[in-house]
């Protein structure tokens, strides 16, 4: 194994850091520990820290182990803001808004959780997107764990239906390639603006996606991803160790 890892990080994006685990079990419970030490070393430092959150099945799971760390503490993490790099314009009940667990299990008043509107509470989708444009107006982005699609998207931007150099901070998707149709999401501009960004992304299913980030294939919106100060691809093994 060690030397087909060193065969493919031979020639790697030096402006990447790559970050490899066993599984996705084990990558959830790192990237949660490693999250939750940066938040925590830079609270003691500064008022606030913006942490942004992604969907998917690893990004759920990660936001469930945050949750029992943040209800642990019912004291702590006081200045600590949680947003979400994109969210589906549904019912707020949904299981499918990606803030689905904050809603439901948080219960440390601390952590301040910017939602974007759901469809039951606004008329219109474009209502939902000014009112959430508002909110993250001049907001300093500290880490944004970012997952990354089958198909090398990121937030709800999709190869080949969204523009990369849009510099709107963030849009209103109707026509989403993936279900449900309308979403809100972070442009490229707003997720490479956060000091830190951290690609997650686990299983065999994600390694073509993986290996084109890897070679800065800019077919996909995932090799466009840059942290302002620091860039992290972190992979199990079945999404980096391709046949």
């Amino acid at each position: 194994m060690s030397d087909d890892f060193d065969a493919i990080v031979e020639d790697f994006d030096d402006e990447l850091d790559l970050t490899l685990y066993a599984d996705a079990t084990e990558l959830t419970v790192e990237v949660t520990a490693q999250a939750l030490a940066m938040i925590e070393k830079s609270l003691k430092v500064q008022s606030e820290f913006h942490l942004v959150l992604t969907g998917g099945s690893l990004g759920q799971s990660i936001s469930e182990g945050l949750v029992q760390e943040f209800n642990a503490e019912l004291d702590g993490f006081n200045g600590l803001h949680i947003w979400w790099s994109d969210e589906r314009f549904v019912a707020t009940e949904s299981a499918d808004r990606n803030a689905s667990i904050f809603q439901k299990k948080l219960l440390n008043t601390n952590v301040v959780v910017h939602q974007v509107p759901a469809r039951d509470q606004v008329e219109r989708i474009e209502d939902s997107l000014a009112i959430f444009e508002k909110s993250l107006k001049g907001i300093s982005l500290d880490l944004n764990i970012l997952g990354v699609g089958p198909d090398g998207h990121v937030a709800s931007l999709f190869p080949g239906s969204t523009d990369i150099d849009d510099q709107r901070e963030v849009i209103a998707i109707t026509d989403s390639p993936k279900p449900p149709v309308e979403r809100i999401s972070f442009t490229m501009a707003t997720i490479n603006r956060a000091r830190e960004v951290w690609i997650v992304a686990a299983g065999e299913g994600k390694s073509d996606a993986v290996t084109k980030i890897i070679e800065a294939d800019l077919s996909i919106p995932a090799s466009y991803v840059r942290g302002s100060n620091h860039t992290r691809l972190i992979v199990d093994t079945e999404a980096f160790f391709t046949e």
